[in-house]
């Protein structure tokens, strides 16, 4: 399990779910199928767990919304409208 926002190296891993961790987010990836038996449960249970924890680190950190330590320069996300390359 990792330790949410804590360092940049840690990463893990729930079916086909890839979880990486950095000091400034936490980046999801993926997909995973929680079926009706013990591995889905177990799966379940992994993401309680890890999404608990993530919102343990916001509750316990104040200071979650400061954008001054950035891990990339450029964001992934444009905070603009392009169009679709596929209509």
């Amino acid at each position: 399990m990792i330790d949410p926002f804590a360092n940049n190296h840690q990463s893990m891993q729930i079916g086909e779910l890839v979880i990486e961790n950095q000091q400034d987010k936490i980046i999801i990836y993926g997909d995973i199928d929680l079926t009706f038996d013990a591995t889905g449960h177990q799966q379940a249970q992994q993401l309680h767990d890890l999404t608990s924890k993530i919102l343990q680190a916001f509750e316990n950190n104040t200071e979650y919304n400061n954008n001054d330590d950035k891990s990339k320069e450029k964001d992934d996300q444009l905070d603009k409208n392009i169009d679709n390359p596929f209509l």
